[in-house]
């Protein structure tokens, strides 16, 4: 049987509970218990009871998905695992004493749902904005909170540019859609320097990246270990930069990503001066308690300009 196999088997048990299109995400907090967040639906969460899911038996999955991607997975020194699905569903565990509940566990749904920047609530005006500045190559941030469909958005934009465009996306769990991009290559970084056999981390990505001939740089979510090298490629005179962040609102964008090279270790002074120098736009994204996600503001960093601002309530 190969290993394909027997990893959707040991996933079946979990996979049941994420299997229906409308899922949006899957939870657990505690062994047996799963609480389901689905599109659409009047009762939005449910929490239902699932004795087969066990401690040991996520023990088991992370094991396994460790495993496949190379990654290390021990519940005394790296209890934690980020991976994607066979599915392409996101899947991020942390087991132990970092829990109280011994048990932290997300599946964040990638199932075939189109989103129009239309049913993200713009018109054709802004909409052929957006196509001019993906034409132009621009260096564009999306930012939101968490769940927000940041990476759904990014994915979107991609959608506009050509099939031979040579796109290179960086990502330490891959989400991005790069695959039809038959000219571009979909880089994978390691987590921490510790991680993974075989894996590059993001310093040694960025002197790869820079020797390729890049159209486009993709970097997936902004975090401690890739903010400093996100930013450097960016001082490189990159264009058609793109890249997602946690953030309240794109004013803040900068300061997330100070925020994040400040708790790397890393140094970089001012980097909202130097980010508002070559990003040429944000665009932000938010999610009402209804579940519902649409784009908020487009802000022109460089030239500290709305183009579009709290457009979603």
């Amino acid at each position: 049987m190969s290993g394909n196999l027997l990893l959707n088997q040991l996933l079946r048990p979990l996979a049941q509970h994420y299997a229906n299109p409308q899922v949006v995400e899957v939870r657990m907090r505690a062994p047996g218990r799963i609480i389901i967040e689905r599109r659409g639906a009047r009762e939005r969460l449910s929490e239902v009871e699932d004795a087969g899911l066990t401690h040991n038996k996520i023990v088991q999955i992370c094991r396994a998905l460790a495993n496949v991607a190379g990654l290390q997975f021990c519940e005394d020194n790296h209890p934690s695992v980020s991976s994607i699905l066979p599915a392409g569903h996101r899947f991020e565990c942390l087991v132990g004493p970092s829990v109280a509940t011994g048990l932290s566990l997300a599946v964040r749904c990638k199932h075939p749902h189109a989103i129009s920047l239309h049913d993200m609530g713009l018109d054709d005006e802004h909409i052929a904005y957006i196509e001019r500045a993906l034409e132009q190559q621009w260096n564009i941030v999306i930012s939101g909170s968490t769940n927000t469909g940041k990476t759904t958005l990014l994915n979107n934009l991609l959608s506009f540019l050509p099939d031979e465009r040579r796109v290179v996306s960086a990502e330490d769990t891959p989400e991005l859609s790069v695959e039809r991009f038959w000219n571009g290559t979909a880089l994978i970084a390691s987590r921490d320097a510790a991680q993974g056999a075989g894996l590059r981390t993001w310093q040694q990505l960025y002197d790869h990246k820079m020797r390729i001939s890049p159209d486009n740089i993709l970097f997936g979510e902004i975090s401690t270990q890739n903010a400093f090298a996100a930013l450097n490629v960016l001082n490189t005179g990159a264009r058609g930069w793109m890249c997602t962040v946690h953030a309240e609102s794109p004013q803040m964008v900068p300061a997330r990503f100070q925020a994040n090279i400040d708790a790397s270790g890393q140094r970089l002074e001012d980097v909202a001066s130097f980010m508002g120098g070559m990003v040429d736009l944000v665009i932000h994204i938010k999610r009402d308690n209804y579940g519902r996600r649409g784009i908020s503001d487009m802000w022109e960093m460089k030239h500290n300009r709305y183009v579009l601002k709290d457009a979603f309530h």
